[in-house]
């Protein structure tokens, strides 16, 4: 079904014309390699992980939040994590966008470049950071993001762990170690609470010894 998609925060978006709208359960693929030609997309409600899979593990690199855009022409794949409605055009129509209107042409590779920035911020951090810092930031950026100092946990222990560059086991006596600290506190399975935000943002500095 195809549909018009306005959003307001992309004027850019609002010039492609129509757009297919799409829903997911959880679970489900939103984009795998292969699945034809390159589609540009915006995550119009729900919650999905971008991964790569190899030959014995998955290793998560991000997430879309609403709002998010993604461009299917990596090996990535997306899965939706929770009900999800996705819009998407052939990439062919965003080029042609550029060709009528380069101001908002640059408005969309700049958005669209965000990608990269945040890929190369993942690569940064499995480089030059321990463990701890990864953590702290992923936190402190969820803390941004949510609004609030009891963050939900938006993935499993695993992917989350594999999004930070270390073992389920590592992260899980990571994240005892500091509720036992006073730097965390854990108030149910799905939720951290954020006891010293000071603490957090010290370890969010630290760089690999």
């Amino acid at each position: 079904m195809t549909e018009s998609a306005p959003f307001p925060h992309s004027a850019w978006l609002a010039e492609l014309p129509g757009g297919l709208r799409r829903r997911f359960q959880p679970g489900e693929a939103i984009a795998r390699p292969g699945d034809g030609p390159d589609r540009l997309f915006v995550l119009d409600a729900g919650l999905a992980r971008i991964c790569l899979n190899g030959a014995a593990r998955e290793l998560t690199i991000g997430y879309l939040r609403p709002g998010g855009i993604y461009v299917t022409h990596t090996r990535a794949w997306i899965e939706a994590l929770a009900p999800s409605t996705v819009v998407s055009w052939p990439v062919s129509e965003m080029l042609a966008l550029v060709t009528r209107q380069p101001a908002l042409g640059l408005a969309a590779f700049r958005e669209v470049g965000q990608l990269l920035h945040g890929a190369m911020n993942l690569i940064e951090d499995l480089a030059f950071r321990p463990v701890e810092s990864r953590l702290a930031r992923f936190l402190l950026g969820e803390r941004r993001l949510q609004h609030s100092d009891r963050i939900r946990l938006i993935d499993s222990t695993e992917s989350l762990a594999s999004a930070l560059g270390t073992s389920r086991q590592t992260l899980s006596t990571l994240i005892n170690k500091l509720i036992r600290e006073g730097v965390l506190a854990r108030p149910d399975r799905r939720h951290l609470a954020l006891c010293d935000i000071a603490r957090l943002e010290e370890l969010a500095e630290l760089s690999a010894g």
